[in-house]
């Protein structure tokens, strides 16, 4: 009889629960990040009754589709799967601290230096076929570790779309991670005939005490919607950024002759003979990926009205932070008021609510954010123009201005322009982005 685990259910031997933990990994289990940390919610609720007048005063509840952590995690890694050229098995991670600030993430791809225009994307009959992509091709999960941006990850958290390898299961063990979560897929999980390769994965896991489980998302699929923010005053205008194919352009020549070279003396692979190196076509631009990441990341907040989120992204293209609107840390999102029109000034969320570019640069994984850009996707308010100057981010990627003609904004342009932060506003090259979190890839939970 085949040992299966439900999602539902916890039908699994127990000598396999280590290894399949369905408990999730939301406020509940990490207080230390809780919405609801500092005083109890009564305490909380008690002040804010003695400080308002409730005459009059209309209640506006939090919203209640936000991501939960997990769900927020795994799509990270879904979306950073996008930037992956190779066509038969994209795959992402994310790795998340125990304050739930996201440290590193990362997709597979060939080393930097090797060129994606030239190495082999196709699938050979070994790992060693050096016609094929197997000998060069990095996974997500060591770039994602390589391209930290903490000093280490020792006690962090690896989210993943499919069981790690035994490869990967060293890496993960020798940089001291502790728990690894996998995107399940199906309703049920098989654990009757793993490869030899996931059984040693599971036997190295177990005995070094990382834990693994698998979470099911509530939901299917995410959309990132950019044409519901693009139609809200955008200038008619081409982006400053030179395109993807332009970049392109700008890359070729001597590396990826060399890299063409190398491949004809060492491995006898000639690429003038391979009209097509196999390479996916569909991947989305660094460009896209980063704004992309700010919507996603807006999914996490309470807010019933205004969704909004920021990603800082250094010069080596590693997103170094990321944030949404919602309360400080300790202040309840269930006694503080979400409502925006009361009389009270204190009945209202303006007082009370951290902008997502100030929680952004406040929850950076790297020691400072200076020299680095930030993509967000509303032009940055007055307060939050300062926090950017001062924290030494010199450039801003938005996509609306829908307030451009407000004082707020005004001085905001006149402070950016005072301390030389470049200004861009962001075109999108898609409608919307759709994360289908059903499927991750085919390689899902097994």
């Amino acid at each position: 009889m085949k040992e299966i685990g439900t999602f539902n259910d916890e039908k699994v031997p127990s000598h396999k629960r280590k290894l399949f933990n369905q408990k999730g990994c939301d406020e509940k289990e990490y207080p230390n990040v809780r919405d609801k940390t500092g005083d109890d919610e009564q305490t909380q609720g008690k002040r804010l009754k003695a400080e308002s007048k409730p005459d009059d005063t209309v209640k506006t509840s939090k919203r209640q589709s936000y991501l939960s952590w997990d769900e927020y995690f795994l799509s990270i890694a879904l979306l950073s799967s996008k930037r992956s050229k190779d066509p038969d098995s994209p795959s992402g991670a994310c790795i998340v601290d125990k304050y739930n600030r996201v440290v590193a993430v990362g997709y597979n791809g060939f080393p930097k230096g090797c060129s994606d225009t030239i190495f082999p994307w196709q699938t050979g009959k070994s790992k060693t076929d050096l016609h094929s992509k197997e000998p060069y091709v990095c996974n997500s999960i060591t770039n994602a570790i390589c391209n930290k941006c903490s000093d280490d990850v020792a006690g962090c958290r690896l989210y993943v779309m499919s069981f790690p390898g035994s490869d990967d299961a060293k890496v993960i063990i020798q940089s001291r991670i502790k728990e690894v979560v996998i995107l399940q897929t199906r309703e049920t999980l098989d654990f009757e005939s793993p490869s030899c390769d996931e059984q040693a994965s599971r036997i190295l896991l177990d005995m070094a005490n990382v834990r693994v489980r698998y979470y099911k998302p509530s939901i299917p699929s995410i959309t990132l919607n950019f044409l519901a923010e693009s139609s809200s005053n955008l200038i008619d205008k081409p982006s400053q950024e030179p395109s993807h194919n332009d970049l392109l352009a700008i890359s070729t020549s001597q590396k990826e002759s060399r890299a063409s070279q190398l491949l004809l003396e060492e491995a006898k692979y000639d690429v003038s003979n391979i009209p097509d190196n196999g390479r996916r076509k569909d991947y989305i631009s660094w460009q896209d990926y980063f704004m992309a990441m700010a919507f996603l990341t807006a999914e996490r907040s309470k807010d019933p009205n205004t969704q909004v989120g920021a990603c800082i992204v250094d010069s080596e293209k590693r997103i170094i932070g990321l944030g949404y609107n919602g309360f400080p840390q300790g202040c309840s999102d269930l006694q503080l008021p979400w409502a925006r029109g009361n009389k009270n000034p204190l009945d209202n969320k303006y007082l009370y609510v951290c902008h997502a570019e100030v929680n952004a640069i406040m929850n950076k994984g790297s020691a400072n954010v200076k020299g680095s850009t930030i993509f967000v996707a509303l032009f940055p308010c007055e307060n939050c123009a300062k926090m950017i100057i001062q924290s030494g981010i010199k450039e801003v990627v938005y996509m609306s201005d829908c307030y451009h003609d407000t004082d707020g904004a005004r001085a905001s342009r006149i402070m950016f322009q005072c301390a030389n932060v470049t200004l861009r506003q962001y075109v999108p090259t898609m409608q919307e982005l759709i994360l289908d979190l059903t499927m991750g890839n085919q390689y899902g939970a097994k």
